[in-house]
């Protein structure tokens, strides 16, 4: 992937550097100071992937990606993690809290290499239900073949731009797809949208607290737009 690091701080840049040269799979294209180069990058250069801070001088991360129409895919580098929500509010592929060790760093990576695989294969992999939707599956196209998905053990839908990410009680599902669609497939009555990035199996919420939703081991944030529609619902179950 074509790489580029934006940041205010001198040894910041220099171990994501660092951290890239250990990766064969991953170009780095440039290393900019602040928002304003890192827009001139992107005008000139095709970039795949975004390291980028948040916390920097005239233009802050999230003002830069905020006047992208078509961003890279992006990993927050930050040593404030009171942003997280508002960047993956903005479909952050990853969040990384400085200072973060070499582990995490390719757990972001390999995040962002498994999305822009999807992209440069869009056709390839698609959801979509069977000719006559079954009561308790449907299928998703993946990986050149049917995956059959059951409703029951499903345990929530993520959004990550043209993708969703399908966590079930094995394993997660990366699909080309939108959550609009996903919530008119998904039978209402056993799943709610909480947030425009997430929607729920209501059957696995063990508890609610605040603006959060806690599964067996997963905490989920409930949107301002939809926790009202959602406390109806679950009083009424």
């Amino acid at each position: 992937m074509r790489t580029l690091i934006v940041d205010d701080e001198h040894p910041a840049r220099k171990l994501l550097a660092a951290y890239l040269g250990k990766l064969p799979e991953m170009a780095l294209i440039g290393q900019c100071k602040n928002a304003l180069e890192a827009l001139s990058h992107l005008q000139k250069e095709e970039i795949d992937l975004m390291f980028l801070d948040i916390q920097m001088p005239n233009l802050s991360g999230l003002e830069l990606l905020r006047t992208l129409k078509r961003p890279p895919l992006v990993v927050f580098t930050t040593a404030y993690a009171a942003h997280a929500v508002t960047g993956f509010e903005l479909d952050a592929v990853d969040y990384l809290v400085k200072p973060f060790s070499f582990e995490r760093f390719v757990q972001a990576v390999n995040k962002a290499s498994e999305l822009h695989r999807l992209r440069l294969q869009p056709n390839q992999i698609t959801a979509s239900p069977t000719p006559e939707v079954a009561q308790d599956h449907f299928f998703i196209k993946a990986d050149y073949k049917l995956v059959k998905l059951y409703y029951a053990d499903i345990l929530y839908i993520e959004g990550m731009r043209e993708y969703i990410a399908i966590h079930t009680q094995k394993k997660r599902h990366i699909v080309y797809q939108t959550m609009k669609y996903m919530e008119a497939l998904l039978p209402s009555a056993s799943f709610a949208r909480i947030h425009k990035s997430y929607i729920v199996a209501l059957p696995n919420i063990r508890s609610v607290y605040g603006n959060t939703i806690e599964l067996d081991d997963k905490e989920l944030p409930i949107g301002k737009s939809y926790k009202a529609d959602f406390m109806k619902r679950i009083n009424t179950l």
